[in-house]
């Protein structure tokens, strides 16, 4: 593919499954297979290649934050930690309702050490004969699983606005056959208005749920499954020209009735807040359980002092993140670890 320096750089992105014979396998975390998006590219300098590397750690964190609402870490990781045969290997690590850090995506600049091995050889611009500096990059379902991780709660998903397949749901409240048809055809009016409305820079997803099942079985499916907004019309509230409204980031509890002209105008700022809120959120959480220390004693009690979650579970978890000491020595690493 590669003989001249005109054929690069080389791009390539793939979406692909892959198979591990774990040993303890973790859902979304380390299965046996999984799903992910990966990309290797070839380029005539290593200037090129560095860029390439920092370029894809950057989308990586972008997608995270902006999309996920997943506060990250940008950073190399230690030579121990290294991918082996990379020359830095650099990636973002999310802090989980657990206090650990999960690593969430990967960029590895490979200077020329896999072209040597596999022969990928070009002529440069001077007529000389080369090797290609590569990269290798990749984001993995795991991403579900600490978005899962990090915004759920107790009632279940939590999914930010901007990655939900349903941003709105809305669930017709019928107790009486002879109103179904009124309540029903209300809804699907207010869907088509509210799909009407964008939000970042897409029509906005609105599900109607019209099973014939009990609503209040309804509404905790949905909250289970974390859809952003829910929106529960019965007769009294098409008869006030409202919604009843609760949202995911807030307590099942916490629902309120808005004027229908007024949810249907501002939903996509309301989406955005709900975004913002998720992402500020686990922002706080992170800081909450990061220290700075600068004594071995502190380090190593921040690591073993049995925090509690509250009261009433005794059992200790991670203490958090530590913004230390490191001089990038393995055997140091090892003796941490």
């Amino acid at each position: 593919w590669v003989q001249s320096y005109r054929d690069l750089p080389l791009l390539i992105n793939q979406w692909a499954n892959v198979v591990r014979w774990e040993m303890r396998t973790r859902m979304f975390l380390r299965t046996a297979e999984f799903l992910w998006q990966e990309g290797h590219t070839a380029h005539a300098t290593e200037a090129e290649a560095v860029d390439e590397t920092m370029k894809m750690l950057g989308v990586y964190a972008e997608f995270a934050e902006k999309w996920a609402a997943l506060p990250v870490i940008q950073g190399e990781k230690t030579e121990g930690e290294r991918f082996p045969g990379a020359v830095r290997t650099y990636c973002i690590e999310a802090m989980m309702q657990d206090h650990k850090a999960l690593q969430a995506g990967t960029s590895h600049f490979l200077g020329q050490n896999f072209a040597k091995a596999s022969g990928i050889q070009f002529q440069d611009d001077k007529g000389a004969v080369a090797h290609a500096w590569t990269t290798s990059w990749g984001m993995s379902t795991r991403m579900v699983g600490a978005m899962i991780m990090t915004h759920a709660d107790d009632d279940g998903m939590v999914c930010p606005p901007r990655i939900a397949p349903q941003q709105i749901v809305i669930i017709p409240v019928i107790q009486k056959p002879e109103v179904r048809e009124q309540v029903l055809a209300w809804c699907t009016e207010l869907k088509r208005d509210l799909e009407a409305q964008s939000y970042a820079g897409s029509p906005v997803r609105v599900h109607l749920d019209a099973r014939d099942i009990q609503g209040s079985k309804k509404v905790w499916e949905w909250i289970k499954k974390g859809a952003p907004i829910r929106l529960e019309i019965g007769p009294k509230d098409i008869e006030k020209g409202s919604v009843f409204m609760g949202r995911r980031d807030k307590k099942p509890k916490d629902k309120q009735s808005v004027a229908r002209g007024e949810f249907v105008a501002g939903v996509g700022a309301m989406l955005q807040d709900i975004q913002d809120a998720l992402y500020n959120r686990a922002a706080a959480f992170r800081t909450e359980h990061t220290r700075e220390i600068d004594s071995k004693d502190e380090f190593y009690a921040w690591f073993t002092a049995p925090a509690t979650k509250n009261v009433n579970d005794p059992t200790p978890i991670h203490g958090g993140f530590a913004m230390t000491h490191f001089n990038g020595d393995p055997k140091l690493e090892a003796q941490i670890k």
